[in-house]
């Protein structure tokens, strides 16, 4: 698609705008991965209200430049935004910004998965830790020659005292 000037100019400032959320975004992620490697609980909840606040806002951005591709009647998956910005010059701003832009996107599914990953096993930690205290019956797991987990009950020794 060719766009107009204006409706390059007006695409390009959208985008800058989820761009300078996903920075920001990306940022709280690395301060969210501090915390957690830290294990101070203390921080980790006002950055988890920050991450709220900014996937709000870039749910918003987001909606703002699906309504403006719809308006020009492009698809507002990826690939339509692809097709689009493949009209524009190829060392034009915009094309920079939306190159950034997913870059960044794949900077922030990666940081979440790792934050995400040592928070199930903290949960993980903590549920074991339960278990033995209340001096439930657990299944404990090992690998036999063959790489394949095998499940065995087991009684915890440390029950009540």
């Amino acid at each position: 698609m060719q766009f107009t000037s204006t409706q390059e100019q007006t695409l390009s400032g959208l985008i800058k705008q989820e761009l300078a959320a996903a920075e920001s975004m990306h940022k709280l992620l690395l301060l969210e991965y501090e915390a957690l490697t830290d294990g101070d609980p203390d921080k980790i909840k006002p950055i988890s209200d920050k991450k709220i606040q900014q996937m709000r806002l870039m749910e918003q951005l987001l909606t703002k430049r699906n309504g403006f591709l719809l308006k020009l009647g492009i698809a507002t998956d990826n690939s339509g935004t692809e097709e689009a910005i493949a009209g524009v010059e190829f060392n034009s701003e915009l094309r920079a910004q939306w190159d950034r832009l997913r870059s960044v996107t794949l900077k922030l599914q990666k940081q979440n998965d790792i934050n995400g990953g040592i928070i199930t096993i903290g949960q993980r930690r903590v549920k074991q830790a339960l278990d033995i205290l209340s001096g439930k019956e657990n299944l404990t797991g090992t690998y036999s020659q063959e790489g394949e987990t095998t499940f065995t009950k087991s009684n915890n020794l440390h029950t009540k005292a």
